[in-house]
């Protein structure tokens, strides 16, 4: 079965903030993020119920999982999501070393 994906406005905009992050450090870097990125939605799309619960779930009314990813040099990002039937949405990005998202920041729109 094939998921559909929906990125709140939050996640877009903190995907964007990586992307121009990276992107004033190395053009390269950044590509190379977007490529693995493209790649963790193709596998959120396929299958997103094998990635287990997000330190966030117990915080939200619905859980709240999670999908860990690397980058080339290591670098750790999380990606947090809920799914509702067959949508996937995705909640929130993180980047290396940010902490857990607080609860008020957990809502599905922002």
């Amino acid at each position: 079965m094939t998921y559909e994906l929906l990125l709140v406005p939050r996640a877009e905009s903190e995907v964007d903030r990586i992307v121009r992050y990276l992107a004033e450090r190395s053009p390269q870097g950044a590509a190379a993020w977007c490529e693995r990125w493209q790649e963790v939605l193709a596998e959120l799309r396929s299958d997103p119920l094998k990635h287990g619960l997000a330190p966030e779930s117990k915080e939200y009314s619905t859980a709240v999982r999670q999908v860990l990813f690397k980058t080339r040099r290591g670098r750790m990002y999380r990606a947090l999501f809920t799914v509702v039937g067959r949508g996937v949405y995705i909640i929130h990005v993180r980047g290396p070393y940010q902490k857990l998202v607080q609860r008020h920041q957990m809502r599905h729109g922002s």
